[in-house]
């Protein structure tokens, strides 16, 4: 079990965790209070939560944040799952950029301040090959899941308005880091454009 965490909150990843948060059902009943994308937003913050440990990683590595071909692969894999699921590919490629920028966005946000501080967070380590990419495995198909059942919800016109008004209520009852507010928009950005 793996436990991610930051300066105001706490997420706890487990395959168990991920298996009840994926397995709930899309409200579409209550669209206007933001709870249709919920798990889209569980799942975003879940990822980026992520991006605390892959950073502690690349601080210990001294490895650059940006790792290009493991992201294509990322988003290969991602489009070929959302093909099986009716997922436009297009969608889900635009999506999974989207989310992986945010996470970057995360890595360097925390990694500059570990600078300035002067060191990194003690704590511990997970690998990041071994703990953190079948984690980051399982919310992918948890997304390709939420995408295809919320087709409905993000054709609607004012869909972006909604995802807007859902997410900053999120940041506000979660009370998350400014970084972490700006990543959500950003890991969010392409999830109501149509084709």
């Amino acid at each position: 079990m793996l436990k991610f965490s930051f300066d105001k909150s706490r997420f706890l990843i487990s395959p168990l965790a991920a298996a009840l948060l994926f397995a709930a059902p899309p409200s579409y009943s209550a669209p206007s209070n933001g709870q249709a994308f919920l798990p889209l937003l569980d799942m975003t913050v879940a990822r980026l939560h992520i991006a605390r440990q892959v950073a502690l990683s690349k601080w210990d590595s001294r490895k650059p944040v940006e790792d290009l071909p493991r992201e294509a692969e990322v988003i290969k894999a991602a489009a070929e799952e959302a093909r099986s699921l009716g997922v436009p590919p297009q969608l889900a490629t635009h999506f999974f950029a989207d989310q992986i920028e945010a996470n970057k966005l995360v890595q360097y946000g925390l990694l500059a301040q570990w600078h300035r501080d002067g060191h990194a967070p003690d704590e511990k380590r997970v690998d990041l090959k071994k703990d953190i990419r079948p984690e980051l495995d399982r919310l992918q198909q948890g997304f390709i899941k939420t995408l295809a059942d919320t087709t409905t919800l993000r054709a609607q016109p004012d869909c972006s308005a909604q995802l807007a008004q859902a997410t900053q209520a999120y940041v506000v009852s979660h009370a998350l880091d400014p970084l972490y507010a700006v990543a959500m928009d950003r890991a969010l950005a392409r999830v109501c454009e149509q084709e």
